[in-house]
């Protein structure tokens, strides 16, 4: 709810997700886009930009068990744009840009890690088939 000023699911399937949704970049400042969600093992949650800013761009996350209690999770990130001013502003304001967008990456991580933990108490508590969007 923080990092996304909205978000509305475009397409569903039993293999993957399509949502649009506007990123908050700093402040009231959100770029939107279209982005396909699908998890190719178990372990793994790939998000691919299928339309906006940055379309191709892929972010994939694994999770690997260390204990009953707790996981290691390893993010990679391949960002991209077609836009013709994109690889100036990377190279000219990269210093200013980048502490923006690592910042923004850390407030979404405390966000899913207390998400994953809710969803962990609702499994305790005998609620494994909830509906990803309801935990």
């Amino acid at each position: 709810p923080h990092s996304f000023g909205t978000l509305h699911v475009l397409a569903q399937s039993d293999d993957d997700i399509v949502v649009r949704v506007a990123y908050r970049v700093l402040g009231p400042l959100a770029v939107e886009v279209d982005a396909r969600f699908h998890t190719p093992d178990p372990r793994c949650i790939t998000m691919t930009i299928v339309a906006g800013e940055g379309t191709g761009s892929v972010v994939e996350t694994h999770a690997t068990p260390l204990d009953d209690q707790r996981s290691a999770v390893v993010e990679a990130t391949i960002a991209t744009s077609e836009r013709p001013g994109f690889q100036w502003a990377v190279r000219r304001l990269g210093w200013f840009i980048r502490p923006l967008v690592e910042a923004r990456a850390r407030r979404l991580w405390v966000e899913d890690a207390a998400y994953a933990e809710r969803r962990l108490a609702l499994r305790e508590q005998g609620f494994a088939d909830l509906p990803l969007g309801r935990g």
